[in-house]
């Protein structure tokens, strides 16, 4: 899911970090100034995602603020997140998730909530699932090429079983979609 310089294996992947940093922007773009980061297990990817998203809040000398349960991510934990971060950062006006699941409860807690999304809260995600696209209203997401992935990684692994040549590092990006969170 991410890219490393680690030589001699198999790496397909996406920045996460520029991906972080890239939809923190189009929070900030959409004119949300308190924008916070609701991560999940601190793992690699994770961290790299927070990486980039305090880089883009520093940039526009923003105030950053994080929330990390250190817990498998599910909907139920980012409704969770979200009644905790209300009482952190009572002036939040933004949420990056780093995955839809954590969006998708944070969308449920806006709503049950009586916060209207986007307006007086914007909420965005990683990957794309199908659940964040099926909300009402739509999720914003970084949209992840998760399936390509898994093909180019298994063809270069066939290829490198064969002793055939092949490359090691594949970048396949990530593209942004706003939805109707943002």
């Amino acid at each position: 899911m991410g890219l490393s310089q680690t030589p001699g294996r198999i790496n397909v992947g996406f920045d996460n970090y520029r991906a972080g940093f890239d939809m923190t922007n189009m929070l900030i773009g959409s004119g949300k100034k308190r924008v916070i980061y609701f991560g999940s297990m601190s793992d690699i990817r994770d961290e790299q995602r927070y990486a980039g998203y305090r880089a883009a809040m520093s940039a526009a000398a923003l105030p950053d603020g994080r929330i990390v349960p250190n817990k498998v991510s599910s909907v139920s934990i980012g409704t969770g997140m979200m009644t905790l971060a209300r009482q952190m950062y009572p002036d939040m006006d933004g949420i990056l998730c780093t995955n839809d699941d954590l969006a998708v409860g944070v969308l449920q807690e806006c709503r049950a909530a009586g916060i209207n999304v986007p307006e007086k809260m914007a909420i965005a995600g990683f990957h794309g699932l199908e659940i964040g696209q099926v909300t009402t209203p739509k999720l914003a997401s970084v949209i992840t090429p998760r399936f390509e992935m898994g093909k180019i990684a298994t063809e270069i692994l066939i290829k490198k079983l064969r002793h055939q040549p092949t490359i090691e590092q594949v970048d396949l990006h990530y593209r942004l979609s706003m939805g109707a969170t943002i």
